[in-house]
């Protein structure tokens, strides 16, 4: 049975900015704060559970008499609402991860004063997974606080202007796009805010409608849909990045969809423009595949024939990208992936596949590991790769996960001279071409003397051994970390004959 390979999402963001005037700056800030309260109104009605249809009509009636802006604002909210979900998850994935840590770590210490201050820990990991496991159980999602947790705390200390604190409760709109409606200039993608391109000087403009407010209340406020009219709309100039002009304007020569969303920060306006690039190849396994292990430390790509067998493969070390800010951490991995885009591009690679990411972490208790196995920083570096080798034009393909580290490592680390990333990045790579990896016929033997038993099967039993023979090294106090894949073996099976 081969592995299913799937495709990330389809997206690019460009980040922009535009320059409104004095007047239109007014208007904007205005009605991003209607924009805000009426996304904040329809989070609470999705957390009560009523349908986006009703809550739609109530947005109209008490907001802004235009429809595809009560949408977006729905939209927007029930994105804040599935993230919020995913968050539930990995906060109980990741307390559970911590509680066993801390439990094989009371089972090693010996130390009284060391055991009281992990049975402390323990008390207050299992609080915290108390509360969010009760989210799950009760299948709710926690109340969001819009403009941040912590700003809000300053703001009860005193610590934080009020001023402040509405400005950061209502500093963005959002607008989805369609790819058969137009705006104020005819370009087709988006209605109600619209991007045009200068073909003579390629400059960029943007165009957003800002619905009247209408009077009357419930059917008689219905009856009187304001008509688009050009008084409603302002436009200003949108500065694009040199590098993403171009990509920019032959995806509104197509004329398809894009969304956009305006963001006020510090005083800017702040574009950012998302559409999709158009990869939707499949695999073509009569050319050669990239297999790339992205970690927070090291990216490991390892190019794989279409036989099978390794081609060539190479690390690209980033140690300062756990322990750098966030702004910084962005800029880091995006630099990154263009060199890792770049060095497959110089090869003639033209498809390449990563792991799917998975919310399950091994943590510790100590924050200096945490920081490192953290999943934004895992998202973010997988992210970044997958756009930048698109912008290549590499097809990015995705692979399950399971056990790739360890069949790299037993199985092709040392046939191949590489390191423990590069071995699973060509098993990334073979997965992707359709490759199964059969356990070696020495080790199965351990594994399974009776015949018959799936290779899958056999590699999570020895992962679960492994998992075991570390632990028994640790207790040991064995300097285990230069083993290679036959030490391990050794140990794992001496005396079992």
């Amino acid at each position: 049975m081969r592995q299913k390979v799937s495709k990330p999402p389809d997206m690019v963001t460009v980040s922009g900015r535009i320059y409104p005037g004095e007047d239109a700056s007014e208007r904007l800030i205005s009605f991003m704060r209607i924009f805000q309260a009426a996304k904040r109104s329809a989070y609470q009605a999705l957390r009560r559970g009523e349908e986006p249809g009703k809550i739609v009509k109530a947005l109209y009636l008490r907001f802004f008499p235009n429809a595809r802006w009560c949408q977006w604002a729905v939209e927007d909210a029930r994105a804040v609402m599935e993230s919020q979900r995913e968050q539930v998850k990995m906060h109980v994935s990741d307390l559970e991860a911590k509680i066993q840590k801390s439990e094989e770590k009371l089972e090693r210490a010996k130390d009284s004063l060391r055991r009281q201050g992990i049975r402390a820990r323990l008390m207050k990991l299992r609080s915290k997974l108390s509360y969010w496991q009760g989210f799950l159980d009760r299948g709710e999602v926690p109340p969001a606080v819009f403009g941040g947790k912590k700003n809000l705390i300053l703001l009860g200390q005193g610590k934080l202007a009020k001023e402040k604190w509405r400005e950061m409760r209502s500093s963005a709109f959002f607008s989805v796009g369609q790819a058969n409606q137009k705006g104020l200039g005819g370009q087709y993608g988006n209605a109600n805010t619209e991007i045009m391109c200068d073909t003579v000087t390629g400059a960029f403009h943007l165009n957003v409608y800002l619905p009247p407010e209408a009077e009357g209340e419930g059917a008689e406020r219905r009856k009187k849909r304001p008509s688009r009219k050009k008084e409603d709309w302002v436009s200003m100039p949108l500065q694009v990045p040199s590098r993403y002009r171009s990509l920019l304007s032959r995806h509104l020569a197509k004329g398809e969809a894009y969304s956009v969303r305006v963001i006020r920060r510090d005083g800017r306006f702040d574009c950012l423009i998302s559409f999709p690039l158009g990869d939707n190849t499949e695999v073509d396994r009569t050319l050669a595949m990239a297999g790339i292990d992205a970690n927070p430390d090291v990216v490991a790509v390892t190019v794989v024939l279409p036989d099978g067998n390794h081609k060539v493969s190479r690390c690209f070390p980033r140690p300062d990208l756990v322990h750098a800010s966030s702004e910084k951490r962005q800029w880091i991995a995006g630099n990154l992936a263009q060199e890792v885009a770049t060095w497959l591009k110089g090869l003639g690679v033209t498809q390449a596949a990563l792991e799917e990411l998975s919310f399950a972490q091994d943590h510790d208790t100590n924050r200096w590991f945490n920081r490192i196995t953290h999943n934004f920083c895992s998202k973010l570096l997988f992210t970044r790769l997958v756009v930048a080798l698109r912008k290549q034009g590499i097809s990015v393909f995705t692979v399950g996960a399971a056990f790739t580290s360890l069949i790299g490592y037993f199985k092709s680390g040392a046939d191949y001279g590489l390191s423990a990333h590069q071995a699973a990045a060509l098993v990334i790579a073979r997965r992707a071409l359709g490759f199964r990896e059969k356990v070696p016929r020495g080790l199965a033997r351990m594994l399974a003397p009776e015949e018959g038993c799936r290779h899958q099967k056999m590699w999570g039993k020895l992962f679960g051994l492994l998992q075991a023979a570390r632990r028994r090294a640790r207790q040991e106090d064995r300097l285990f970390r230069r083993w290679s894949s036959y030490d391990w073996v050794n140990y794992m099976f001496a005396g079992s004959g």
